[in-house]
């Protein structure tokens, strides 16, 4: 049941999401005597943030534009390290996550025309889907405010391994199965890919045409992205594709799968300069009208007014101290960032097919090309006094918990079978991989995180480990079945912790953490007791999937 690394959730922080989140927001702000170096030429500068993307190793593809001309362009690496094959302005990139402003796009096109209530329930266009006891509507899916469960992380539950061939067939097909929710539509915000999926069936129903069909015919042709389209079939030949690879521990590449026929959450291929014409249309409005566009960009809100920071698709975004609408993505190899500035009128489009951190290089780009903000956050000693009070176990009701320890007088964190240090700042925040996932201290010493697709703060609370004993192990074990992922998982006790096999997927240990709960590296069970106290049942709850109960057999 050990999941592929992509299920490291890698988007912009959210109540889901972990402290191992790749940076795809921003990068650790210039130290002061970086900041009081002689300004170089902008782009030789760049050149030397990019020295180590070699044509022998996975490939980067960056661009930076401002007023409508391209003032920056390097393609490196390998496209295709097998062939020897460059990436050339011509490579196409699977954009993962970048996909999904297309889709809402396409959403909000056929709202316009009166084809889609962005205020309907979802069961007006897709009827099979349980009855969840609330109304769920179709902005709540563009806007993650649904609480549906995310098709990654029940898809890996089900025991499918993330490099299989998943279809859009088998994706609708679990979401037909759920018969829950994560939570009540409109009261909180968190990332679900399936939302997507859900979205481009919704297109492709109402418009009478399939959804990659609807895409290229009223956004990409268009606006004259040639070089663009939704790729749902993974046996289908395309030529200019870069290949996706991953990089070992000691520095070996290899290769990251990817056999995805799905679409609407992912499956966008294009290119720099075809991304680069959908970033001026978000600036400059000229093909499609300009309420439309800035429609799409506006932020959405919760169901008490509460506004938050993801629009369609796009979100919020903060590089080098330039505001951007932007949005990231990962699948496999694949990392993609978007940011359009409008108020620098620029764009900068980063594409990796070796798991770069896009988002470090977005962040450097707007650095060197747009300007230093002298008034960002500087990154400060840790304070060992600090450190101490922070070292505990943490949970914030989603997933496995978080661990802070303290080593030689530094703070890390231990999580997904990691142990990764944090980077105080002094503003008296601190973060982990990422200055876009700031924590802070409460007042009742529990930590709080300014989730940004919401903007709002999403508590951490701290709590004891407990030690249960060998006969409390021993009454959890068990078969316990779920019939919304149509799976049966066997517990047993060893060595003080508990091992989940099932029939699709390898073994996977989980280790006492509260009373009652069990965390794996990327998974957390909760004992379900009746009301006697006895065991009937289990939750597992992954980062964007939240009490989804099997029943003891």
């Amino acid at each position: 049941m050990q999941a592929d690394l992509k299920r490291i959730p890698v988007w912009a922080s959210t109540a889901a999401t972990t402290w191992v989140c790749v940076a795809l927001l921003s990068a650790p702000a210039a130290s002061a005597a970086e900041a009081a170096k002689p300004a170089a030429d902008p782009a030789v500068r760049a050149d030397a943030m990019l020295s180590r993307y070699t044509p022998d190793r996975p490939g980067l593809a960056v661009l930076v534009a401002q007023h409508g001309q391209v003032i920056y362009e390097r393609n490196l690496g390998a496209a295709d390290l097998e062939h020897g094959a460059p990436v050339t302005a011509a490579t196409r990139f699977h954009i993962a996550s970048v996909s999904k402003q297309f889709t809402a796009f396409s959403i909000l096109l056929l709202a316009h025309e009166g084809k889609v209530d962005l205020n309907a329930d979802i069961h007006t266009y897709i009827p099979e889907l349980a009855d969840y006891g609330t109304k769920v509507t179709v902005s709540d899916l563009i806007h993650h405010t649904s609480g549906i469960r995310d098709q990654w992380e029940l898809l890996i539950m089900s025991g499918m391994h993330i490099e299989d061939l998943i279809t859009q067939k088998q994706i609708m097909a679990m979401a037909v199965a759920q018969k829950g929710l994560n939570f009540r539509p409109g009261t909180q915000v968190v990332y679900s890919n399936m939302a997507y999926s859900l979205l481009a069936e919704i297109v492709a129903r109402v418009s009478g045409v399939s959804y990659r069909q609807f895409a290229h015919d009223h956004i990409f042709a268009p606006l004259g992205m040639n070089d663009t389209l939704v790729y749902d079939d993974a046996a289908e030949v395309m030529p200019n594709r870069a290949m996706t690879y991953r990089t070992d521990p000691k520095g070996v590449v290899h290769l990251a799968r990817l056999n995805y026929s799905n679409y609407g959450a992912t499956s966008v291929h294009t290119t720099t300069h075809d991304l680069l014409k959908w970033s001026q249309e978000l600036l400059h409005p000229h093909v499609f009208p300009a309420a439309v566009v800035r429609e799409a960009e506006t932020p959405g809100h919760l169901s008490d007014g509460r506004p938050i920071t993801y629009a369609f698709g796009m979100y919020a975004a903060d590089y080098a101290g330039h505001h951007a609408i932007a949005h990231g993505g990962a699948d496999a190899g694949f990392r993609t960032n978007i940011a359009s500035f409008p108020a620098e009128d620029a764009s900068i489009v980063v594409f990796s097919n070796g798991a770069a951190d896009v988002g470090a290089v977005t962040t450097q780009m707007a650095d060197v090309f747009l300007g230093h903000d002298p008034t960002a956050p500087q990154v400060v000693p840790a304070d060992p006094a600090r450190v101490g009070k922070l070292v505990g176990l943490y949970v914030d009701g989603w997933g496995p918990a978080r661990e802070l320890v303290a080593k030689d007088g530094r703070l890390y964190a231990k999580l997904y079978g990691q142990t990764l240090p944090a980077t105080f700042l002094a503003d008296g925040s601190f973060y982990v991989l990422s200055a876009a996932n700031r924590y802070k201290t409460a007042a009742n010493g529990d930590l709080l995180q300014v989730d940004s697709l919401s903007g709002l703060d999403v508590p951490f609370h701290r709590v004891v480990r407990a030690t249960p004993t060998a006969d409390e192990l021993q009454a959890i074990a068990g078969a316990y079945r779920s019939d919304e992922l149509d799976v049966t998982y066997r517990l047993s006790a060893k060595d003080g912790k508990i091992v989940v096999s099932s029939l699709r997927a390898e073994p996977m240990i989980l280790t006492p953490a509260e009373k009652d709960q069990f965390d794996g590296e990327q998974m957390r069970v909760s004992v379900l007791r009746d009301a006697s106290g006895k065991v009937s049942g289990i939750a597992l709850s992954s980062g964007r999937v939240r009490d989804l109960k099997f029943v003891r057999q």
